[in-house]
């Protein structure tokens, strides 16, 4: 039963009981009414139901853009694959010369070649149609790009471990060539050995090269935790990602590219389709599992170097774009 409050506006007004009210007051009601009255917020609600609406779908976009940002985060960290590589149907040459401590069992009856002895071949070596581009590396040019590959990672004392010696480069035109050029070459007084090296597919591509602890292979620090030293054993699932993780939050890191040993391998199989063991000297990095960073700055090689290389899983880390 409504409550009926009699606000009087004058204290000289009097009503008997149970009469009408008299005009000198308002009536206000509480609690039971109508039935069929709408509160105000029904009203409210129904008057806004489109509103309403959009802020619901508004609140569920943002509720999936959160979600789908997440997820498009963890993507772009992902490894990239490799870039095609361009087939140049051509390999390079490096032809090893007699010098000191290096490989000096096949030069004990001839001595370190001299730079003039070194110009003499390379002239022979211009005469062979089967190879292009040949050039003379002297000693103290092999010593001042192995202190330039290490400079690069922040590691120059590691040049002083080595010894130095001339070479001659050149570029086969043909890789089915290889051998009879080799046979050759290796009958000339100084010449040492032979080798055919593989076009580097990521010079101007990546920067620095993060190689994967290997089955097997002689282990670096970071792939000597939890392992036998004496074989080693490959990086796992879970260093992978700890290592991709701490490359990405280096500043300066632009891309990451994974490249497999399959697809290092499918590589040298476009090249050597005949003879695909001898007569290679591959790098350590692209015969392992390694990812391939792109820098925004290259000078910054050495910080990232320096940040992942005794990082467990992790064999060993390389510039890329230097000879060595």
């Amino acid at each position: 039963m409504a409550v009926v409050w009699e606000i009087w506006h004058s204290r000289s007004m009097s009503f008997p009981d149970h009469q009408e009210p008299g005009p000198g007051y308002e009536e206000l009601s509480f609690g039971d009414g109508d039935p069929d009255r709408e509160s105000r917020l029904q009203v409210w609600l129904r008057t806004h139901t489109r509103l309403l609406t959009a802020c619901a779908v508004v609140l569920v976009l943002i509720g999936a853009s959160v979600v789908g940002g997440r997820h498009l985060y963890e993507r772009s960290r992902e490894p990239l694959p490799p870039p095609e590589a361009r087939d140049s149907g051509q390999v390079r040459v490096v032809v090893h010369l007699c010098g000191q401590r290096v490989e000096a069992w096949s030069c004990l009856r001839r001595g370190e070649v001299t730079d003039a002895d070194g110009q003499a071949i390379a002239a022979r070596m211009r005469a062979m149609p089967e190879l292009a581009d040949v050039a003379f590396v002297s000693k103290e040019e092999d010593s001042r790009r192995s202190l330039a590959y290490y400079a690069a990672i922040g590691e120059p004392e590691r040049a002083d471990e080595l010894f130095f010696h001339a070479s001659v480069e050149a570029v086969l035109r043909r890789g089915e060539d290889f051998k009879g050029v080799a046979d050759r070459l290796k009958e000339i007084p100084g010449v040492v050995a032979v080798f055919r090296e593989l076009p580097d597919a990521w010079e101007g591509k990546a920067d620095l090269a993060v190689a994967l602890c290997a089955e097997g292979e002689r282990p670096a620090r970071g792939c000597q935790e939890g392992r036998t030293v004496r074989s080693g054993a490959p990086a796992t699932e879970a260093e992978k990602e700890a290592i991709l993780d701490r490359l990405w939050d280096l500043p300066g890191v632009e891309t990451v590219y994974l490249q497999k040993r399959e697809d290092f391998m499918r590589l040298k199989r476009q090249y050597e389709p005949q003879d695909p063991a001898e007569h290679t000297t591959p790098r350590v990095d692209r015969t392992r599992a390694t990812f391939y960073v792109k820098l925004a700055d290259p000078a910054g090689r050495a910080t990232v170097a320096g940040a992942v290389k005794d990082l467990p899983g992790v064999g060993g880390v390389y510039p890329v774009g230097y000879s060595w």
